[in-house]
């Protein structure tokens, strides 16, 4: 029994030994500096889409050192857009067998290994190779690919638009003549399973046996519902999967789009107030909302945790006004008795009440609200550019500098790695002391880009000893941007003003897509954890040193109490 367990083990120890040399061999650089004089010249024309010329370096490169995933998945985006599927599919899975890459800024490419599998797929699809194509597309659903449903229409599955298996995977079906509630009851079962497709973690909230039940009971429903109250009740299911990036696109459907009412509510540190008004309705900006029907405001924001998948309470602030600004929600929530036709109950500045009927109107949705500009009014700094994804302002009287960034993005006319460039450039022109950066309206966006802005804060603070960064911050920073916070706070100094974020320094983001067969119903469904502080970290949100509400009065005044106090802070340095 020893002599076979010895023989064993060294049986063993010669495998991974011959393993370990398989894995290692033509792995020897004679020249280095050639080799990564030559990577780099691939980059740059891969990036310069020269991609024939890109693959003579890359095979070369490849053959030397087969170590680099990077240069696998260049070799790969290379021979695809070059119609060279086959070799296209050897080089892509040689990168997911290396654990994937995190290139950045390489056109057509994608870099998450649930991306490169649909790349896969493509590849085959375009040799031909139906069998593979869907087995791969299976395998990056399988992986939380998030863009599903926008493949239906991509080029390189033409041949299959018309397949029942390819067409199986999207939820349809080859059904001619299906009932209303028949149709539903697909959808519920297409987004159930998407859910446990998609979801990082679907059952944190809500287990999987609670989470059916859901639907099986929405399911019995259907023919006393009309479709708005569907999508509200799929909104609750959605909302009860907690989170903040789980959300339900309500003017998506086909049938059962969503109505609002004609004004936007923000909720102040004194009551909700009306800050913005389609045409006709412009009148009662200004006005504070006492209550809707027969229910105090209070009372209806709580309600809205119903459909409100939050990170936190500073979400209840920030998306619970807008969930009150959707009648069928109201309705759906026990607010409202009729969602064509709601009573809201208005004060003026003098505490002057009075009952407003307000009918809702079509709109399309575009993203959750932002604090909007003021109406016939000089624009305060902070609201003066919203729109604008990042720009900046010196103030030279106070040594400052005024960063505002709005979502994490690329502008067409100024990357943000140049803005950025353009930043450490004017800080050291202008000997600039102090550098404010406003994530005030930031909910996110590409947080793959955000390393310039991030490499911009060290520097200054690590050139400027004697100066300081500050950073305004509330309930609107999210996702991508409560990231860039995140890392702010573990590697600078920066003095925090405003309100907490509006998410968790660990939290579960990103968006994966889901489009229902039959309602067209569209959502999103979070797909990735992002632990951007310590694992032990389990705050709720980051909250500031210098805690900042915002009022009515300062709002529609013009007056920016959080900047001004910065202001303030800095002379008394200079002091």
């Amino acid at each position: 029994m020893k002599k076979i367990t010895i023989t064993s083990i060294i049986l063993f120890l010669l495998i991974n030994i011959n393993y370990t040399f398989s894995q290692t061999k033509n792995n020897t650089i004679q020249n280095p500096l050639e080799y990564a004089n030559q990577r780099t010249k691939a980059i740059s024309l891969v990036k310069n889409e020269k991609w024939q010329e890109s693959i003579e370096i890359l095979k070369t490169l490849t053959t030397q050192y087969q170590n680099d995933a990077d240069l696998f998945y260049l070799l790969g985006l290379s021979y695809y857009e070059t119609e060279q599927f086959k070799n296209a599919i050897i080089a892509l899975k040689k990168v997911l067998n290396s654990g994937g890459t995190i290139l950045r800024d390489i056109p057509t490419g994608s870099a998450p290994s649930n991306d490169i599998m649909i790349k896969i797929a493509k590849a085959y699809a375009e040799d031909g190779d139906k069998e593979h194509a869907l087995l791969w597309l299976q395998k990056g659903f399988a992986s939380r690919y998030d863009e599903k449903p926008f493949l239906e229409g991509e080029p390189a599955f033409k041949n299959f638009n018309t397949d029942d298996e390819f067409l199986a995977l999207f939820g349809h079906d080859n059904q001619t003549k299906i009932t209303r509630e028949e149709s539903w009851t697909k959808d519920f079962s297409y987004l159930e399973k998407r859910i446990n497709e998609l979801h990082y973690s679907p059952n944190h909230s809500i287990s999987k046996t609670e989470l059916s039940k859901e639907f099986q009971n929405l399911k019995t429903k259907i023919a006393s519902l009309n479709d708005e109250q569907i999508v509200v009740e799929l909104m609750k299911i959605v909302g009860s999967l907690g989170n903040g990036h789980n959300l339900i696109i309500p003017t998506s459907p086909n049938k059962g789009a969503l109505k609002k009412l004609p004004v936007q509510f923000y909720q102040f540190n004194d009551g909700l107030f009306i800050v913005d008004a389609e045409a006709g309705y412009e009148q009662w900006i200004g006005y504070e909302v006492e209550s809707f029907e027969n229910t105090g405001t209070k009372e209806a924001i709580q309600k809205t945790n119903k459909v409100n998948a939050k990170d936190n309470d500073m979400q209840k602030l920030w998306l619970g006004p807008y969930y009150l600004g959707l009648p069928h929600v109201l309705k759906g929530l026990g607010i409202a008795e009729n969602a064509n036709q709601v009573t809201i109950t208005l004060n003026d500045r003098n505490g002057k009440s009075q009952k407003v009927i307000m009918n809702p109107v079509s709109w399309n949705f575009s993203g959750f609200p932002k604090m909007p500009k003021l109406k016939d009014s000089e624009q305060p700094l902070f609201l003066s550019k919203i729109e604008d994804p990042y720009w900046y302002k010196l103030i030279p009287e106070n040594n400052s500098m005024y960063v505002q960034f709005n979502i994490v993005t690329q502008k067409k006319t100024q990357s943000l790695e140049d803005f950025n460039i353009e930043l450490r450039r004017q800080t050291s022109k202008n000997n600039v002391k102090h550098l404010i950066l406003d994530l005030r309206h930031n909910h996110g966006g590409n947080g793959s880009i955000l390393p310039p802005m991030l490499k911009t804060i060290i520097n200054f603070e690590v050139m400027n000893p004697d100066g300081n960064v500050y950073v305004l911050m509330g309930r609107e920073t999210f996702s991508a941007a409560q990231n860039l916070l995140t890392d702010i706070t573990k590697y600078t100094n920066a003095i925090l003003v405003g309100e907490p974020s509006g998410s968790k320094p660990n939290h579960i983001g990103e968006a994966g897509w889901f489009k229902l067969p039959y309602s067209g119903l569209m959502g999103l469904i979070s797909t990735q954890f992002h632990q951007t502080s310590k694992a032990e970290d389990h705050r709720k949100w980051i909250a500031p040193h210098i805690p900042i509400n915002v009022s009515s009065t300062d709002y529609f005044n013009g007056n920016d109490k959080a900047l001004n106090t910065i202001m303030e802070v800095i002379k008394s340095y200079k002091n």
